[in-house]
């Protein structure tokens, strides 16, 4: 019992990781997906430890060409220099993980200016007979919007061979905003307590902050959030659970301090279809209400998530599909948007390994009112926006410490005359990597 807790712990601390690095609404149940064992071994480029008490870290020098990102039919180019590492502690009792990316990308084209990423996320855990207790904080400092990848900086030869989540499952939700610094921060822990062999209720509370460090980049926000459930296994295959979700949004002095609330309540079901595919359903009515409602309407509305994940030998893919309310990515004050997003990733034998990540998302900005603001204030007011990305790698390996990589990534973002504000991106752009990448073999550390 206490090994299957703890491999549970471990895969959700991973799963939380991942989130550390990528910022927007909730969580999609279909979105990531634990790496399998084959590809973490295929020995391309920078993986997640398959084994506990290991520690493995990649560098990563790159080329990296981006068409229309900083103006229609423009072109520049950067030199990146890049690296990742991550750890993975050997306790039962107490399961340490820690994932780290970053890196400077260096402008090679007049009127860019060379910027900086970092991205840190730890999680610890604690099993106590029928206990299980959580905690995970991540940082992030990002130049842009972030989209594939585990850093969200497409280019930089980090898609694929762990999990993935995209912008649409982090503090900044699925709007793209203009290039422009920011700093984003999540706290959250977890608390699970065993009733029965099948049975247990479980809590957990978050908090995350998106700031952005010039004030006319984008629109500062808060989130605190709270969720209480009750959760049962039906048999080897199917659980099934119910939550009870509060959530409040607040945002900073030049919106007037503005916020509103979301309440929900969520049924969720899951099922192991094969050895290879599971399946995860979530739906709820979504309660909407605000500071002011001459600006943001109560309203209510429906959150679901429904994920499928597929393993089987070389092959790992993901599909999902999310709605919800989030806090308008810096670009709206509070957006509810309807997310598809899905993954794929296979290695051939130990030498290649293809990846490819995407998501499409449409958002609707919750601002309906013409209300004047506060002097100095100024409100996005509302606007649909569709949003589409994704990004696709080869990698090959070169000796059992030396790998190479091509990328190709693509983002594209409309709205319609609705929309009131000059923080969002718009238009089409590409971006090409290509890149060279030492990563050794995972070194063992002693028990801690």
């Amino acid at each position: 019992m206490r090994d299957a807790m703890k491999a549970g712990m471990t895969v959700c601390a991973l799963l939380l990781l991942s989130s550390a690095v990528t910022y927007g609404q909730a969580k999609s149940t279909g979105s990531s997906a634990a790496t399998p064992t084959a590809i973490t071994s295929s020995n391309v480029g920078f993986t997640l430890p398959s084994v506990d008490g290991t520690i493995h870290y990649a560098l990563t020098a790159s080329e990296i060409v981006q068409y229309g990102y900083f103006g229609s039919g423009r072109a520049t180019a950067s030199t990146a220099l890049s690296g990742n590492a991550s750890y993975s502690s050997t306790s039962v009792d107490l399961p340490f993980n820690l994932l780290y990316a970053g890196g400077v990308l260096i402008s090679e084209s007049s009127g860019v200016n060379t910027t900086t990423y970092q991205n840190l996320a730890v999680s610890q855990g604690l099993i106590a007979k029928r206990w299980v207790l959580g905690i995970t904080d991540s940082l992030s400092y990002l130049p842009q919007s972030p989209t594939t990848g585990l850093s969200g900086i497409q280019g930089v030869g980090d898609i694929g061979g762990y999990p993935v989540q995209g912008p649409s499952a982090g503090p900044a939700g699925g709007v793209l905003s203009y290039y422009g610094s920011r700093v984003s921060n999540g706290l959250s822990g977890s608390v699970e307590r065993l009733l029965t062999g099948k049975t247990s209720i479980s809590g957990s509370g978050s908090w995350s902050v998106l700031h952005f460090l010039h004030g006319n980049d984008g629109y500062n926000s808060s989130q605190v959030s709270g969720q209480a459930g009750l959760n049962h296994r039906l048999d080897a295959r199917d659980s099934m659970s119910v939550n009870g979700i509060y959530s409040i949004y607040n945002f900073g002095a030049n919106l007037g301090g503005v916020s509103f609330t979301t309440r929900g309540v969520n049924g969720v079901y899951s099922r192991v279809l094969s050895r290879s595919l599971t399946v995860n359903l979530s739906a709820g009515p979504q309660w909407i209400s605000s500071s002011n409602s001459a600006l943001i309407p109560s309203s209510l509305n429906v959150a679901a998530n429904a994920g499928l994940s597929y393993v089987y030998k070389l092959t790992t893919a993901s599909l999902g599909y999310s709605r919800g309310v989030n806090a308008g990515s810096g670009v709206q004050v509070g957006g509810l948007s309807d997310t598809v997003s899905g993954s794929l990733g296979h290695s051939y034998g130990r030498e290649w390994q293809a990846s490819a990540s995407g998501a499409y998302s449409h958002t609707t900005g919750l601002v309906k009112g013409t209300l004047t603001p506060p002097p100095g204030a100024v409100y996005p007011l509302g606007g649909d926006f569709t949003t589409v990305y994704g990004a696709v790698q080869v990698s090959h390996r070169l000796s059992r410490s030396l790998s190479m990589y091509a990328s190709a990534g693509v983002q594209h973002q409309s709205h319609d005359a609705g929309f009131i504000g000059n923080n969002a991106f718009t238009g089409t752009s590409q971006t090409f990597g290509i890149g060279i990448t030492f990563a050794p073999r995972s070194t063992r550390l002693g028990q801690f």
